[in-house]
Protein backbone atom coordinates (compact mmCIF):
# COMPACT_ATOMS: atom_id res chain seq x y z
CA UNK A 1 0.00 0.00 0.00
CA UNK A 2 1.11 3.56 -0.63
CA UNK A 3 1.71 5.53 2.58
CA UNK A 4 -0.51 8.35 3.70
CA UNK A 5 -0.23 10.88 6.54
CA UNK A 6 -2.86 10.64 9.29
CA UNK A 7 -2.40 14.32 10.05
CA UNK A 8 -2.73 15.25 6.38
CA UNK A 9 -5.84 13.13 6.09
CA UNK A 10 -7.46 14.81 9.08
CA UNK A 11 -6.68 18.21 7.59
CA UNK A 12 -8.21 17.15 4.29
CA UNK A 13 -11.26 15.93 6.15
CA UNK A 14 -11.61 19.26 7.94
CA UNK A 15 -11.34 21.16 4.68
CA UNK A 16 -13.83 18.88 2.97
CA UNK A 17 -16.38 19.16 5.74
CA UNK A 18 -16.03 22.92 5.82
CA UNK A 19 -16.92 23.69 2.24
CA UNK A 20 -17.41 20.47 0.42
CA UNK A 21 -15.50 18.36 -2.06
CA UNK A 22 -17.19 17.21 -5.25
CA UNK A 23 -17.59 13.71 -6.55
CA UNK A 24 -20.30 11.95 -8.49
CA UNK A 25 -22.01 9.11 -6.60
CA UNK A 26 -23.86 6.50 -8.66
CA UNK A 27 -26.51 4.65 -6.69
CA UNK A 28 -25.31 3.67 -3.25
CA UNK A 29 -21.60 3.62 -4.13
CA UNK A 30 -19.30 5.88 -2.11
CA UNK A 31 -16.63 6.07 -4.81
CA UNK A 32 -16.89 8.45 -7.76
CA UNK A 33 -17.07 6.79 -11.16
CA UNK A 34 -15.31 8.36 -14.13
CA UNK A 35 -17.42 9.49 -17.04
CA UNK A 36 -15.66 10.14 -20.34
CA UNK A 37 -17.48 13.37 -21.17
CA UNK A 38 -14.48 14.96 -22.90
CA UNK A 39 -11.94 13.44 -25.31
CA UNK A 40 -9.04 14.20 -22.92
CA UNK A 41 -8.45 15.34 -19.32
CA UNK A 42 -9.99 18.81 -19.15
CA UNK A 43 -9.88 21.67 -16.67
CA UNK A 44 -11.25 25.20 -16.74
CA UNK A 45 -9.31 27.69 -14.62
CA UNK A 46 -10.91 31.08 -13.94
CA UNK A 47 -8.71 33.99 -12.87
CA UNK A 48 -11.18 36.42 -11.33
CA UNK A 49 -10.24 40.06 -10.70
CA UNK A 50 -12.59 41.03 -7.89
CA UNK A 51 -13.82 44.57 -8.60
CA UNK A 52 -13.54 44.67 -12.39
CA UNK A 53 -11.18 44.25 -15.33
CA UNK A 54 -9.94 47.12 -17.49
CA UNK A 55 -10.64 46.62 -21.20
CA UNK A 56 -6.97 47.28 -22.00
CA UNK A 57 -6.47 43.59 -21.18
CA UNK A 58 -9.17 42.34 -23.56
CA UNK A 59 -9.28 44.97 -26.33
CA UNK A 60 -6.63 47.68 -25.94
CA UNK A 61 -6.87 48.83 -29.56
CA UNK A 62 -10.15 50.67 -28.80
CA UNK A 63 -8.18 53.21 -26.79
CA UNK A 64 -5.07 53.60 -28.94
CA UNK A 65 -3.59 57.03 -28.27
CA UNK A 66 -6.91 58.26 -26.78
CA UNK A 67 -7.55 56.74 -23.34
CA UNK A 68 -6.10 54.66 -20.48
CA UNK A 69 -2.58 55.49 -21.68
CA UNK A 70 -2.69 52.98 -24.55
CA UNK A 71 -0.06 53.40 -27.28
CA UNK A 72 1.43 51.19 -29.97
CA UNK A 73 4.35 50.57 -27.62
CA UNK A 74 2.40 49.06 -24.73
CA UNK A 75 -0.12 46.78 -26.47
CA UNK A 76 0.44 43.47 -28.24
CA UNK A 77 -1.63 42.31 -31.21
CA UNK A 78 -2.40 38.62 -30.83
CA UNK A 79 -4.07 37.97 -34.16
CA UNK A 80 -6.66 40.70 -33.79
CA UNK A 81 -6.92 40.53 -30.00
CA UNK A 82 -5.00 43.48 -28.55
CA UNK A 83 -3.72 42.89 -25.02
CA UNK A 84 -1.89 45.41 -22.86
CA UNK A 85 1.74 44.34 -22.45
CA UNK A 86 1.42 44.01 -18.67
CA UNK A 87 -0.74 40.94 -19.29
CA UNK A 88 0.57 40.00 -22.75
CA UNK A 89 4.04 39.44 -21.28
CA UNK A 90 2.58 36.69 -19.11
CA UNK A 91 1.28 34.74 -22.13
CA UNK A 92 3.92 32.40 -23.63
CA UNK A 93 4.66 32.77 -27.33
CA UNK A 94 3.61 29.21 -28.03
CA UNK A 95 -0.04 29.82 -27.11
CA UNK A 96 -0.55 33.38 -28.33
CA UNK A 97 -2.40 31.98 -31.33
CA UNK A 98 -4.97 30.52 -28.90
CA UNK A 99 -6.11 33.74 -27.24
CA UNK A 100 -9.68 35.02 -27.68
CA UNK A 101 -11.70 37.93 -26.31
CA UNK A 102 -15.25 36.94 -25.33
CA UNK A 103 -17.91 39.64 -24.97
CA UNK A 104 -20.33 39.50 -22.01
CA UNK A 105 -23.04 42.15 -22.29
CA UNK A 106 -24.66 41.63 -18.90
CA UNK A 107 -25.95 45.16 -18.22
CA UNK A 108 -24.88 45.07 -14.55
CA UNK A 109 -22.90 47.85 -12.90
CA UNK A 110 -22.96 46.95 -9.18
CA UNK A 111 -20.41 44.56 -7.72
CA UNK A 112 -22.67 42.25 -5.74
CA UNK A 113 -25.15 41.59 -8.52
CA UNK A 114 -22.40 41.14 -11.11
CA UNK A 115 -20.48 38.70 -8.93
CA UNK A 116 -23.57 36.63 -8.18
CA UNK A 117 -24.90 36.64 -11.72
CA UNK A 118 -21.65 35.77 -13.49
CA UNK A 119 -21.50 32.39 -11.76
CA UNK A 120 -25.12 31.31 -12.12
CA UNK A 121 -26.99 29.47 -14.86
CA UNK A 122 -30.66 29.76 -14.01
CA UNK A 123 -30.93 28.69 -10.38
CA UNK A 124 -27.82 26.51 -10.42
CA UNK A 125 -24.10 27.15 -10.09
CA UNK A 126 -22.57 27.45 -13.56
CA UNK A 127 -19.08 26.32 -12.42
CA UNK A 128 -20.49 23.18 -10.82
CA UNK A 129 -22.64 22.45 -13.86
CA UNK A 130 -19.54 22.71 -16.04
CA UNK A 131 -17.45 20.59 -13.67
CA UNK A 132 -20.17 17.94 -13.66
CA UNK A 133 -20.47 17.90 -17.46
CA UNK A 134 -16.71 17.47 -17.96
CA UNK A 135 -16.77 14.18 -16.03
CA UNK A 136 -13.37 12.57 -15.55
CA UNK A 137 -11.96 10.58 -12.64
CA UNK A 138 -10.81 13.29 -10.25
CA UNK A 139 -12.09 12.98 -6.69
CA UNK A 140 -12.28 16.77 -6.36
CA UNK A 141 -14.32 18.15 -9.25
CA UNK A 142 -14.38 21.87 -8.39
CA UNK A 143 -12.11 23.98 -6.19
CA UNK A 144 -11.52 27.55 -5.07
CA UNK A 145 -7.84 28.15 -4.31
CA UNK A 146 -6.86 30.55 -1.57
CA UNK A 147 -10.42 31.13 -0.39
CA UNK A 148 -13.61 29.53 0.85
CA UNK A 149 -16.19 30.70 -1.69
CA UNK A 150 -16.94 32.12 -5.08
CA UNK A 151 -16.92 35.94 -5.40
CA UNK A 152 -19.26 37.85 -3.08
CA UNK A 153 -19.09 35.01 -0.56
CA UNK A 154 -21.28 32.67 -2.63
CA UNK A 155 -21.14 29.01 -1.58
CA UNK A 156 -23.24 27.23 -4.20
CA UNK A 157 -25.43 24.21 -3.72
CA UNK A 158 -24.03 20.99 -5.24
CA UNK A 159 -24.94 19.97 -8.78
CA UNK A 160 -25.44 16.21 -9.20
CA UNK A 161 -23.16 15.63 -6.22
CA UNK A 162 -20.46 18.00 -7.50
CA UNK A 163 -19.63 20.72 -5.00
CA UNK A 164 -16.90 23.25 -4.18
CA UNK A 165 -13.72 22.45 -2.25
CA UNK A 166 -11.61 25.24 -0.69
CA UNK A 167 -7.84 24.84 -0.94
CA UNK A 168 -6.15 27.18 1.55
CA UNK A 169 -3.06 25.09 2.31
CA UNK A 170 -1.63 22.76 -0.33
CA UNK A 171 0.00 20.43 2.20
CA UNK A 172 -3.21 18.57 3.01
CA UNK A 173 -4.04 18.30 -0.70
CA UNK A 174 -0.55 17.08 -1.59
CA UNK A 175 -0.68 14.42 1.12
CA UNK A 176 -4.26 13.36 0.41
CA UNK A 177 -4.09 13.33 -3.38
CA UNK A 178 -0.43 13.09 -4.28
CA UNK A 179 0.58 10.90 -1.32
CA UNK A 180 3.47 12.38 0.66
CA UNK A 181 6.13 9.67 1.04
CA UNK A 182 7.92 11.38 3.93
CA UNK A 183 4.83 12.11 6.03
CA UNK A 184 4.92 10.92 9.67
CA UNK A 185 2.41 8.54 11.24
CA UNK A 186 1.85 6.55 8.05
CA UNK A 187 -1.62 5.09 7.57
CA UNK A 188 -3.07 2.68 5.04
CA UNK A 189 -5.11 4.63 2.46
CA UNK A 190 -7.42 1.72 1.69
CA UNK A 191 -8.08 1.06 5.35
CA UNK A 192 -8.67 4.72 6.03
CA UNK A 193 -11.20 4.86 3.18
CA UNK A 194 -13.11 1.93 4.62
CA UNK A 195 -13.10 3.54 8.05
CA UNK A 196 -14.49 6.83 6.79
CA UNK A 197 -17.11 5.00 4.71
CA UNK A 198 -18.19 3.04 7.78
CA UNK A 199 -18.41 6.23 9.84
CA UNK A 200 -20.56 7.83 7.18
CA UNK A 201 -22.83 4.79 7.01
CA UNK A 202 -23.33 4.83 10.77
CA UNK A 203 -24.23 8.50 10.60
CA UNK A 204 -26.87 8.06 7.91
CA UNK A 205 -29.88 8.67 10.15
CA UNK A 206 -28.38 11.80 11.74
CA UNK A 207 -27.30 13.20 8.36
CA UNK A 208 -30.78 12.58 6.96
CA UNK A 209 -32.44 14.23 9.96
CA UNK A 210 -30.29 17.36 9.63
CA UNK A 211 -29.86 17.29 5.87
CA UNK A 212 -29.39 21.02 5.36
CA UNK A 213 -27.08 21.84 8.28
CA UNK A 214 -24.91 18.73 7.87
CA UNK A 215 -24.80 18.59 4.07
CA UNK A 216 -21.21 19.84 3.93
CA UNK A 217 -20.15 17.15 6.41
CA UNK A 218 -21.82 14.41 4.38
CA UNK A 219 -20.29 15.68 1.13
CA UNK A 220 -16.88 16.05 2.80
CA UNK A 221 -16.96 12.45 3.99
CA UNK A 222 -17.96 11.24 0.54
CA UNK A 223 -15.15 13.17 -1.09
CA UNK A 224 -12.62 11.96 1.46
CA UNK A 225 -13.50 8.35 0.61
CA UNK A 226 -13.21 9.09 -3.11
CA UNK A 227 -9.85 10.79 -2.62
CA UNK A 228 -8.43 7.91 -0.59
CA UNK A 229 -9.51 5.41 -3.23
CA UNK A 230 -7.56 7.21 -5.94
CA UNK A 231 -3.97 6.10 -6.59
CA UNK A 232 -1.27 8.43 -5.33
CA UNK A 233 0.47 10.65 -7.88
CA UNK A 234 4.20 11.46 -7.88
CA UNK A 235 4.75 15.07 -6.87
CA UNK A 236 8.03 16.99 -6.56
CA UNK A 237 7.39 19.70 -3.97
CA UNK A 238 10.84 21.29 -4.30
CA UNK A 239 10.47 21.72 -8.07
CA UNK A 240 6.97 23.06 -7.59
CA UNK A 241 8.02 25.66 -5.02
CA UNK A 242 10.98 26.76 -7.11
CA UNK A 243 8.84 27.21 -10.23
CA UNK A 244 6.35 29.49 -8.47
CA UNK A 245 8.82 31.15 -6.09
CA UNK A 246 7.14 29.80 -2.96
CA UNK A 247 8.50 29.15 0.52
CA UNK A 248 5.75 26.86 1.73
CA UNK A 249 2.34 25.40 1.01
CA UNK A 250 0.07 28.13 2.37
CA UNK A 251 -2.10 29.62 -0.40
CA UNK A 252 -1.69 33.23 0.68
CA UNK A 253 -0.79 35.16 -2.49
CA UNK A 254 -1.57 35.01 -6.19
CA UNK A 255 1.49 32.97 -7.16
CA UNK A 256 0.48 30.39 -4.56
CA UNK A 257 -3.05 30.39 -5.97
CA UNK A 258 -1.73 29.56 -9.43
CA UNK A 259 0.49 26.87 -7.92
CA UNK A 260 -2.55 25.43 -6.17
CA UNK A 261 -4.46 25.61 -9.46
CA UNK A 262 -1.73 23.51 -11.09
CA UNK A 263 -1.89 21.01 -8.26
CA UNK A 264 -5.64 20.65 -8.70
CA UNK A 265 -5.43 20.38 -12.49
CA UNK A 266 -2.79 17.65 -12.18
CA UNK A 267 -5.11 15.89 -9.72
CA UNK A 268 -7.98 15.87 -12.23
CA UNK A 269 -10.08 18.80 -10.95
CA UNK A 270 -12.44 20.07 -13.65
CA UNK A 271 -13.04 23.63 -12.46
CA UNK A 272 -10.71 25.88 -10.47
CA UNK A 273 -11.15 29.53 -9.55
CA UNK A 274 -8.32 31.79 -8.36
CA UNK A 275 -9.43 35.22 -7.16
CA UNK A 276 -7.51 38.43 -6.59
CA UNK A 277 -9.01 41.43 -4.81
CA UNK A 278 -8.57 45.18 -5.09
CA UNK A 279 -9.65 45.73 -8.71
CA UNK A 280 -12.27 48.41 -8.07
CA UNK A 281 -9.86 50.95 -9.54
CA UNK A 282 -11.75 54.26 -9.50
CA UNK A 283 -9.68 57.21 -10.70
CA UNK A 284 -7.17 55.11 -12.66
CA UNK A 285 -7.58 57.29 -15.74
CA UNK A 286 -4.24 56.38 -17.33
CA UNK A 287 -4.43 52.65 -16.55
CA UNK A 288 -1.13 52.65 -14.68
CA UNK A 289 -2.60 51.27 -11.45
CA UNK A 290 -3.96 48.15 -13.12
CA UNK A 291 -0.83 47.73 -15.21
CA UNK A 292 1.30 47.73 -12.07
CA UNK A 293 -1.07 45.33 -10.31
CA UNK A 294 -0.92 42.87 -13.20
CA UNK A 295 2.86 43.16 -13.54
CA UNK A 296 3.60 42.82 -9.85
CA UNK A 297 0.86 40.47 -8.61
CA UNK A 298 -0.69 38.55 -11.49
CA UNK A 299 1.85 38.07 -14.25
CA UNK A 300 4.57 36.00 -12.50
CA UNK A 301 2.31 33.20 -11.27
CA UNK A 302 0.09 33.28 -14.35
CA UNK A 303 3.10 33.04 -16.68
CA UNK A 304 4.40 30.00 -14.81
CA UNK A 305 1.00 28.30 -14.87
CA UNK A 306 0.39 28.99 -18.58
CA UNK A 307 3.89 27.78 -19.46
CA UNK A 308 3.60 24.54 -17.52
CA UNK A 309 -0.08 23.68 -17.86
CA UNK A 310 -1.28 25.16 -21.16
CA UNK A 311 1.79 25.45 -23.38
CA UNK A 312 3.87 22.62 -21.95
CA UNK A 313 1.05 20.15 -21.24
CA UNK A 314 -0.98 20.68 -24.43
CA UNK A 315 -0.43 17.08 -25.55
CA UNK A 316 -1.59 15.67 -22.22
CA UNK A 317 -4.68 17.69 -21.32
CA UNK A 318 -7.00 20.52 -22.31
CA UNK A 319 -6.63 23.44 -19.90
CA UNK A 320 -8.83 26.48 -20.56
CA UNK A 321 -7.97 29.71 -18.74
CA UNK A 322 -10.49 32.57 -18.50
CA UNK A 323 -9.46 35.98 -17.10
CA UNK A 324 -12.28 38.37 -16.20
CA UNK A 325 -13.87 40.46 -13.43
CA UNK A 326 -17.15 42.05 -12.36
CA UNK A 327 -17.31 44.41 -15.34
CA UNK A 328 -15.13 46.72 -17.41
CA UNK A 329 -13.88 50.09 -16.15
CA UNK A 330 -15.64 53.06 -17.72
CA UNK A 331 -14.37 56.34 -19.16
CA UNK A 332 -13.30 58.86 -18.17
CA UNK A 333 -12.84 57.93 -14.51
CA UNK A 334 -12.34 54.14 -14.52
CA UNK A 335 -15.71 53.61 -12.86
CA UNK A 336 -18.32 50.86 -13.44
CA UNK A 337 -19.21 49.87 -17.02
CA UNK A 338 -22.25 47.61 -17.44
CA UNK A 339 -20.51 45.00 -19.60
CA UNK A 340 -17.18 43.25 -19.93
CA UNK A 341 -15.08 40.91 -22.02
CA UNK A 342 -13.11 37.92 -20.80
CA UNK A 343 -9.73 36.90 -22.14
CA UNK A 344 -9.89 33.13 -22.75
CA UNK A 345 -6.87 30.98 -23.58
CA UNK A 346 -6.89 27.32 -24.60
CA UNK A 347 -6.06 24.78 -27.28
CA UNK A 348 -9.56 24.93 -28.82
CA UNK A 349 -9.62 28.74 -29.04
CA UNK A 350 -8.92 30.88 -32.11
CA UNK A 351 -7.42 34.37 -32.29
CA UNK A 352 -10.61 36.40 -32.58
CA UNK A 353 -12.96 38.55 -30.56
CA UNK A 354 -16.69 38.42 -30.01
CA UNK A 355 -16.44 41.32 -27.60
CA UNK A 356 -15.02 44.14 -29.66
CA UNK A 357 -14.89 47.08 -27.27
CA UNK A 358 -15.57 50.54 -28.70
CA UNK A 359 -13.93 53.81 -27.70
CA UNK A 360 -16.57 54.34 -24.97
CA UNK A 361 -16.01 50.84 -23.52
CA UNK A 362 -19.25 49.65 -25.06
CA UNK A 363 -20.12 46.37 -26.76
CA UNK A 364 -22.30 45.75 -29.79
CA UNK A 365 -26.02 45.36 -29.00
CA UNK A 366 -26.05 41.74 -30.25
CA UNK A 367 -23.21 40.63 -27.95
CA UNK A 368 -24.27 37.57 -25.92
CA UNK A 369 -24.65 37.85 -22.16
CA UNK A 370 -23.56 35.66 -19.26
CA UNK A 371 -25.17 32.51 -20.63
CA UNK A 372 -23.13 32.86 -23.80
CA UNK A 373 -19.91 32.98 -21.79
CA UNK A 374 -20.62 29.62 -20.14
CA UNK A 375 -21.74 28.20 -23.47
CA UNK A 376 -18.35 29.23 -24.86
CA UNK A 377 -16.51 27.58 -21.96
CA UNK A 378 -18.50 24.40 -22.53
CA UNK A 379 -17.46 24.41 -26.19
CA UNK A 380 -13.82 25.14 -25.31
CA UNK A 381 -13.95 22.22 -22.84
CA UNK A 382 -15.21 19.95 -25.65
CA UNK A 383 -17.88 18.36 -23.48
CA UNK A 384 -20.12 15.81 -25.16
CA UNK A 385 -23.29 17.57 -24.07
CA UNK A 386 -23.07 21.14 -22.81
CA UNK A 387 -25.51 21.86 -19.98
CA UNK A 388 -25.66 25.46 -21.17
CA UNK A 389 -26.73 24.93 -24.77
CA UNK A 390 -25.20 25.84 -28.12
CA UNK A 391 -22.19 28.15 -28.25
CA UNK A 392 -23.07 31.56 -29.74
CA UNK A 393 -19.39 32.55 -30.03
CA UNK A 394 -18.81 30.34 -33.06
CA UNK A 395 -15.93 32.43 -34.40
CA UNK A 396 -13.87 31.61 -31.32
CA UNK A 397 -14.11 27.79 -31.10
Amino acid sequence: MKPFSRRGFLKAMAVGAGAVVGTRIPGSSLIGVARAATPEPTSVVCVYLDGGINAIFTGADAFMNTAFGVTANNATNMGGVFVDNALANAIPQGIRNRVASVGIRHGISDHGNAQRSLFMSGNASAPLMLADSIGGSGAIKAAVVGGNSLPNGARPAPVNGVSLQPITDMRATIEAIAGAQSAPNIADRGGAAKGVAAAQAMSTSVLAKHKASLSSVDQGLTAAVATLNKPVQPFNVADFNQAYGLNGTNVNNFAARMAAAELMVRSGTNFVIAQDGGWDTHGDTNGNNVRNMVTQRIAPGLRTFLTRMVEGAASERNVVVAIFGDFHRSLPGSDHQANLSALVIGKALKNATSGKTDARVGLAANTPGIAGFWQLLGAASRVDQSPFGANPHTTLV
